[in-house]
């Protein structure tokens, strides 16, 4: 593959920086009869990444996040010819849990941001899990024991960890809502989802909390389409399910789906 014409699909530094790291790795396999895995990757990054994979002769590639349904995956990249058996799982689970008499209990935002704090970087870490008195980790496998020597504590609580081989993904709550907005832009649509004012919608926007489709967006005046994923960060993520018609003083009928 034409390096410089692959990095010419890519006006964004970041997706051609991942592009890079990709190719160096077929490239890598390729050479040394091998495999190697990427960092996790987040909806918009793995499309690059499926891209890219699916177009190298020689190359195969298939990815694994821990949990199923999860949000961010890893690839493995191996030369075609090499035995998948002999793949190592390139990340681990760690099990937190918590006997804290708070009624308060660590969220995602805490775990997320007591191992950052730590010095791990946010591409080593897959989807986070939470369950009633428990959470899992999915990482990267060279940093897990970093992990569960340094993390005695998540915001305020103090936890226990330990590796697992498997959880079962909980399922996710769901909340639909039906909302009459005067247009499909971005700002009315996280106004309907989010129970916000247009205003602080934009507010938002402007800030760099939203994402569309996992790509950041910073234009109030963005249309939104069926089925596009509205991320605001802190908030969860909502999806424009339907468009269904509009009302007799012409307002667009629409319904949403919100992660809760």
């Amino acid at each position: 593959m034409d390096r410089s014409r692959v990095m010419e699909r890519y006006a964004d530094y970041d997706d051609r920086l991942l592009a890079n790291r990709i190719l160096d790795a077929v490239e890598y396999c390729r050479k040394n009869f091998t495999y190697k895995a990427t960092a996790f990757l987040d909806p918009k990054q793995q499309r690059i990444a499926e891209d890219l994979l699916s177009r190298e002769k020689d190359i195969a590639f298939y990815k694994d996040g821990g949990i199923e349904n999860c949000e961010r995956y890893l690839y493995v990249i191996s030369h075609e010819d090499y035995d998948v058996e002999d793949i190592e799982k390139p990340y681990h689970i760690l099990e937190f849990s918590w006997y804290s008499k708070s009624a308060k209990k660590p969220g995602h935002r805490d775990f997320l941001g007591s191992i950052i704090g730590a010095g791990i970087k946010r591409e080593m870490l897959g989807d986070i899990m939470l369950q009633e008195e428990n959470a899992y980790v999915v990482c990267s496998s060279e940093i897990s024991d970093y992990i569960l020597y340094n993390i005695e504590k998540v915001g305020s609580i103090p936890v226990k960890s330990q590796l697992v081989n498997d959880v079962e993904a909980a399922e996710e709550n769901e909340k639909i809502i039906h909302a009459t907005v005067a247009s499909l832009r971005l700002d009315s649509i996280i106004g309907a989802g989010f129970g916000l004012s247009r205003a602080k919608a934009s507010e938002l926007i402007k800030s760099g909390k939203v994402r569309i489709n996992w790509e950041e967006k910073d234009l109030t005046s963005k249309v939104i389409k069926q089925s596009d994923v509205i991320s605001l960060r802190g908030k969860g993520r909502i999806v424009l399910e339907e468009i269904n018609g509009s009302t007799k003083k012409d307002r667009i009928k629409i319904t949403i789906k919100k992660f809760v």
